[in-house]
């Protein structure tokens, strides 16, 4: 009885190993890579803005670069953006938003006073759009409008958290 209970134990053990397929083991560092691509991540509403003023920068200085050959509506269909410009009265009365109508007309006033003003960063009233705002050499006021949703398709892979 007990060689054929060992017997018994010795014939199940071999085939509970013999099922084991060990042959297709998972690589875990690659599963925890993918499992990290995977993962849902966050843009933080910090992020969003931080990237409208990177490329606002760039394509300030490429809208003042002298040897920049693209005219303004290249560089708009380019990046996918809105680009106005004029003096800030033409341009108060091209748009419709009450927040940046006020951001025009501060803008007016500070020019009128011959105040140095530095490039800003604006909400519209809604809050689905960003405008990097400057002056250029000639005075005239260029509105540089991002969609956030714009800017989360484009934004940084380091920057997602």
């Amino acid at each position: 009885m007990k060689k054929s209970l060992i017997l018994t134990c010795l014939v199940s053990s071999i085939l509970s190993l013999h099922s084991c397929d060990f042959s297709k083991r998972i690589d875990t560092s690659a599963a925890v890579k993918e499992m990290k691509n995977r993962q849902v991540k966050r843009i933080l509403p910090q992020d969003i803005t931080n990237k409208a003023d990177t490329w606002g920068q760039e394509i300030q200085e490429m809208i003042e670069n002298p040897s920049n050959k693209l005219s303004l509506d290249s560089i708009s269909k380019q990046f996918q953006i809105q680009i106005q410009s004029g003096k800030a009265l033409a341009l108060k009365q091209q748009n419709k938003d009450k927040k940046i109508q006020e951001v025009l007309d501060a803008l007016d006033y500070s020019l009128s006073l011959h105040q140095e003003i530095p490039p800003s960063i604006q909400k519209n009233t809604v809050g689905d759009s960003l405008f990097y705002i400057f002056i250029d050499k000639k005075q005239d006021v260029i509105l540089l409008g991002f969609s956030k949703s714009q800017i989360v398709l484009n934004i940084d892979k380091p920057l997602i958290k």
